[in-house]
């Protein structure tokens, strides 16, 4: 998956973007001067594909890793996006201790989709963080965003099928409502691997569930729907 347009750079070694930002970015809503948080950023691809949908949002995106933050801020100013898109490394579980309470529209995420200690881990380290809930849990995800979203704003976030339950039991529990829900499977006659959630703190109990997306129609060639998707997550659209 190429960037879209975009220019990117990212680490020689260890974490790489995927295809998760641009299906988040796609199944994402953000509208006119939106403030949004990105947590766990990365090399800001999530948000640099939402600045540029929504010429009047602002975004302000939340990396641990050093050289990921780095690598967030060249993007951003690459693309010139910087004055729109403020890069912070930092810890996002402090982030309700640095950044004002209730500010955000829209808080968006794509963070590690395995629990600590499942699973074999990458040697890597950038890797590691990027896939397991080392310093990014489900819980951090439900309090950081509950404090920093203003009554009314939307949580997006993108993670494993298998772990809806958790997440939206986590969610909840912080008063931020499951509002629309799409699964995402690898192919149309295969079970969902990924879920897309948005959801709304605040809300009224009810979740919208929307067809499933197959990501390929047939092995090896993606879908007509995944195509339409990702273009408008990278602005083709709305």
């Amino acid at each position: 998956m190429d960037a879209h347009g975009l220019i990117l750079t990212q680490p020689a070694r260890g974490y790489r973007y995927s295809l998760d930002p641009f299906l988040l970015a796609g199944f994402s809503r953000p509208r006119a001067r939106e403030r949004i948080l990105d947590l766990g950023a990365g090399v800001g691809l999530l948000g640099l594909l939402l600045a540029r949908r929504v010429p009047t949002a602002r975004v302000v995106a939340i990396e641990l890793q050093a050289s990921l933050a780095r690598h967030a801020a060249a993007n951003a100013a690459a693309n010139g996006l910087a004055a729109r898109c403020h890069v912070i490394r930092a810890d996002l579980r402090e982030a309700p201790r640095f950044l004002p309470p209730e500010h955000f529209d829209r808080v968006v995420a794509n963070p590690p989709f395995r629990r600590a200690g499942s699973g074999a881990v990458p040697p890597d380290p950038g890797r590691a963080a990027a896939r397991m809930e080392t310093s990014f849990a489900i819980a951090d995800l439900a309090r950081v965003s509950a404090a920093l979203l203003r009554f009314g704003g939307a949580l997006d976030v993108i993670h494993l099928a298998e772990r809806l339950p958790e997440l939206i039991v986590g969610l909840a529990a912080a008063d931020i409502e499951p509002k629309v829900l799409r699964f995402v499977a690898p192919l149309p006659d295969a079970p969902p691997r990924l879920c897309l959630l948005t959801a709304v703190k605040g809300g009224r109990p009810g979740l919208r569930v929307l067809p499933q997306l197959a990501v390929h129609d047939r092995p090896g060639h993606q879908s007509a729907e995944l195509l339409a998707l990702v273009d408008q997550g990278c602005g083709g659209g709305r």
